[in-house]
């Protein structure tokens, strides 16, 4: 990877711009590259001390010192740094314009346009931090508050450089199992394009991928509070075992949306039911367990669940009868043949697999 390559993507990693598969591209990279893994330490270092909660004087040294760490690696060859402007004991957002400015320059003679590390610079105290899995994978993390988090495939969530300090905020897209740490002055907040949920210590399951036509909260233990973006006022309690589904308008992120439905339009689009479950966790949450859940879905949503789950392409041609047919069944550790088969006996559908890709047809 050429060095101009590098200092984008970790450029576009603090301005909260890289892309999953660019977070990927940048994490082998890092992997398998022990000098440009300590250089994007650097960077962190820089960034968490010019824009932590609290800066103390001995941030302001250190900065400094990462500062000049990070001209070095990036020009090894040079003994001439930037002249920067200094005043004794001031460390300043204008000098630290002139850094940026400073960084920015060497960056476009590195082959690098500046626009994602002033972006950076300009979203360092939001969103500096993003976690995510491709399709056929499976993630858990330890957030810096203690809270556990376990991402389903395709999945993001970001959170800022103060998470844990100032407000435990975050946003995901996609899947995940939360077992959030108790903190009482602090609650966790949890955003996804059609629902914020609100929670102080609980473990829960939300499922909110941008392209289906629901975002489901399942809560396993504690209590949360679920509320509708387009309309706060419409705000709902969970109690373990219960779970609540909200219809997207229309499978996008709430971003794109320029009118919102009417209220008796929402309220047929959301539904609160109990959970039955016959085991710790309920079914929507038994993918941590690495267990294949499928619970009274039809067709399409199975296929999404599979290509999301084992990383394929599947292509579902049939009629309504055969789209509208619900699954159920738990598969644990099973290649995608052996799931396949079991499918095509209950769904009564042939299938063929090239590849990475599944034409299911009737």
């Amino acid at each position: 990877m050429q060095r101009s390559r590098l200092i984008e993507l970790l450029a576009k990693k603090k301005s909260g711009g890289i892309s999953l598969k660019e977070q990927f591209e940048l994490s082998k990279w890092l992997q398998e590259n022990e000098d440009d893994r300590n250089l994007a330490i650097q960077i962190d270092e820089l960034f968490s001390l010019e824009y932590g909660p609290e800066r103390t004087e001995d941030d302001r040294k250190g900065s400094e010192k990462s500062w000049d760490r990070i001209m070095k690696s990036m020009h090894p060859e040079s003994s001439e740094l930037p002249v920067l402007p200094k005043r004794p004991g001031i460390f300043t957002w204008r000098r630290f314009m002139h850094l940026s400015v400073a960084s920015a320059v060497l960056l476009c003679v590195a082959g690098t346009g500046s626009y994602y590390w002033l972006s950076a610079r300009k979203e360092a105290r939001t969103s500096q931090n993003i976690v995510g899995t491709e399709k056929g994978s499976r993630s858990k993390l330890t957030l810096p508050d203690g809270s556990h988090v376990w991402l389903n495939g395709d999945s993001r969530i970001t959170y800022g450089a103060s998470f844990g300090k100032n407000n435990r905020e975050l946003t995901l897209t996609g899947e995940a199992y939360f077992d959030v740490a108790r903190d009482p002055n602090h609650p966790m907040i949890i955003k996804t394009a059609t629902v914020t949920i609100k929670v102080l210590g609980t473990a829960f399951n939300v499922r909110a991928y941008p392209d289906e036509k629901t975002t489901a909260t399942t809560l396993v233990q504690g209590k949360v509070q679920v509320s509708v973006n387009h309309k706060k006022e419409l705000s709902y309690v969970l109690l373990p075992d219960e779970k609540l589904i909200v219809q997207n308008e229309s499978g996008e992120p709430a971003a794109f949306h320029d009118k919102h439905p009417k209220e008796e339009e929402i309220l047929e689009n959301i539904t609160k039911i109990k959970i039955v479950k016959t085991d710790t966790i309920p079914p929507e949450a038994q993918w941590t367990r690495n267990k294949l859940v499928f619970a009274n879905q039809p067709l399409h949503e199975v296929a999404n669940i599979l290509s999301r789950w084992y990383g394929v392409v599947v292509i579902v041609q049939g009629n309504d009868d055969m789209m509208a047919r619900q699954y159920t069944g738990i598969f644990e550790n099973q290649n995608i043949q052996s799931v396949m088969e079991s499918l095509q006996v209950a769904g009564g559908f042939t299938y063929k697999m090239k590849n990475d890709t599944i034409l299911i047809a009737p």
